[in-house]
């Protein structure tokens, strides 16, 4: 079975994930189909702090059943020749909570004024592409998460798997530090006083990278305890269709936009590392426009040893003519440290992990920082259940969210500029 994951549904997140386990339907003589897939929910906590909220804010704190972005999982495999097949997959989401239906985000209007939760998620919204497997390495096109999830740890599913970052084997959506600050960021205007009134951002705008064309290498094996793997993606436009944006009247030719994405992961000898390189120039965007290109670069290292494993992790990211000072155009950059502590024993686990978000172009109260803290408990091999405290604390000029906050399937009303998060939950992940 392929388990290939990325936490998100109105977005997206985590990383592709090696074979757990296999459900196979022969279709065909010389074709199979794998079912697979992940039910993930929490029952939660949340509040958000009162510093800067208007009078009257609505729900600072709530409590409910929330889903953090389960899905499932068709596969396909059919073999060409010796070592070459042509391979395929469908990863659709749904939430465990809700009905597809129902309102996606609050709304003074009801959920007659607001798009559907299946408006923003459903079949084959996530990781979906096919292609060709060699000995050589595999090229697929589809759409796909890609950078997000860079550094995320999921050894306990494969050896592949294992990666410098944080690696909770439950988790609870909104409060992970990898994507609210790790892949966030804040663009903005900036006042004659150096205030930014800030906008709060994704990595590659929260969901999956369309129109991709990617290539991996095979994993190379340096020493009988190795591995060692290479990718590259290129898309003429992630955010959208290829075809967007024409540069004259009658539609005939596209207009800029282009996205290269390298990443490279080793595991060996107790260690893991993870670097990876983005750029995006936005279609349609002219040179000399606001939030023209991004540019991230992402590092990771960890050792693990008996159990205990120690890592850190390294972003920087730069949106190019991002904040606006006075009407002049400058470059928005920030850099995210995040340091994992875990230890394994038995079918227990415990972490810690702690992340720091710094100013944004050096302007003064527009760095945020986070804790998890969890313990979780493994009910089988495939099924894990924990406790999850996580706490989001923003300067007086930042404006980080909560993972996918705001969202009904996930809770959590968005927060404002300058506010704190806090969560506490009881989560489970099951793979199936």
């Amino acid at each position: 079975m392929k388990i290939r994951f990325a936490v998100v549904a109105a977005a997206s997140a985590l990383t592709a994930l090696p074979s757990w386990g296999q459900t196979n339907i022969p279709v065909m003589g010389a074709t199979n189909i794998t079912i697979s897939g992940l039910l993930t929910g929490r029952v939660g906590n949340s509040e958000i702090s009162q510093g800067n909220a208007a009078t009257g804010r609505v729900m600072p704190s709530e409590t409910g059943v929330y889903d953090n972005t389960s899905r499932i999982i068709f596969g396909s495999t059919s073999k060409i020749t010796e070592g070459w097949n042509v391979i395929f997959q469908m990863e659709s989401r749904f939430p465990v909570n809700v009905r597809p239906g129902d309102a996606l985000v609050p709304s003074l209007g009801g959920p007659a004024a607001n798009p559907a939760v299946n408006d923003a998620t459903g079949l084959a919204d996530g990781d979906t592409w096919g292609g060709i497997s060699s000995p050589y390495g595999s090229i697929i096109f589809g759409h796909q998460n890609l950078y997000y999830n860079d550094t995320f740890s999921a050894g306990y599913l494969s050896p592949a798997a294992e990666g410098p970052g944080s690696g909770f084997r439950v988790w609870d959506v909104p409060g992970q530090g990898l994507y609210s600050l790790l892949s966030g960021y804040q663009t903005g205007t900036v006042s004659a006083a150096g205030v930014l009134t800030p906008t709060d951002r994704n990595i590659l705008g929260n969901t999956r990278s369309r129109n991709i064309i990617r290539y991996d290498t095979p994993f190379f094996k340096p020493d009988a305890e190795s591995l060692l793997r290479f990718s590259l993606i290129l898309s003429k436009n992630p955010a959208g269709a290829a075809n967007v944006w024409v540069s004259n009247a009658n539609g005939s030719t596209y207009e800029g936009g282009q996205m290269i994405y390298a990443k490279g992961t080793y595991n060996g000898h107790g260690f893991s590392a993870s670097a990876s390189y983005l750029d995006q120039k936005f279609q349609g965007v002219l040179a000399s426009a606001a939030n023209t290109e991004l540019k991230g670069n992402r590092l990771g290292l960890s050792y693990k040893i008996s159990g205990f494993k120690v890592g850190v992790v390294y972003d920087h990211t730069d949106m190019i003519n991002g904040l606006s000072t006075v009407g002049v155009l400058s470059d928005a950059k920030r850099t995210t440290i995040e340091v994992p502590v875990s230890y394994s024993f038995g079918d227990h686990a415990v972490y810690a992990t702690y992340t720091k978000a710094g100013d944004t172009s050096s302007l003064t109260g527009t760095s945020a920082k986070g804790m998890n803290y969890c313990y979780d408990y493994a009910l089988t091999k495939c099924a894990f259940i924990g406790i999850i405290y996580s706490k989001l604390e923003n300067d007086a000029n930042a404006y980080y969210q909560p993972f996918l906050s705001g969202y009904s399937p996930f809770g959590g009303s968005a927060i404002l500029k300058g506010e704190s998060y806090k969560s506490i939950s009881l989560s489970l992940n099951y793979w199936f």
